[in-house]
């Protein structure tokens, strides 16, 4: 067969060359990375595991999962109204039983005029000790 580096200057490309040579480009590439003495190719990229993580997967599909998230990211000393925090959740219609649940309480608190805020569990207890929260 001769040399593989010759076979490409003769026939222009890795492709055209393995096609003269009889072999699969990708074969030809392998041998031709051996001849010129190239470190040994790992894995290409993008070669990982596919597919989602379940963690990926929980937040992309369960309601109940994104708010538990959101939640438990919210920030001491900030406090976010309600509507808000579901819009950056991203949540859309049919989630009022998910956020009136008893486990999210210690992360919401209710405001005169019936406003709802949504904050770290320290920052909800201490409004709510104040009085300006329910």
């Amino acid at each position: 067969m001769g040399s593989l580096e010759q076979l490409v200057k003769k026939h222009g490309t890795i492709k055209a060359a393995a096609r003269a040579a009889g072999v699969a480009p990708t074969t030809f590439n392998d041998r031709l990375h051996r001849e010129r003495g190239d470190k040994p190719r790992t894995k290409p990229a993008g070669s990982e595991p596919r597919g989602l993580t379940q963690e990926e997967l929980l937040l992309r599909h369960s309601p109940e999962h994104q708010v538990q998230h959101a939640a438990e990211a919210l920030a001491e000393g900030a406090y976010i109204p309600e509507p808000e925090f579901i819009r950056d959740i991203g949540l859309t219609g049919g989630y009022r039983h998910i956020v009136e649940r008893e486990e999210f309480a210690k992360y919401r608190g209710k405001a005169s005029g019936g406003a709802v805020y949504w904050s770290h569990p320290a920052s909800i207890k201490e409004m709510k000790t104040q009085h300006v929260l329910r």
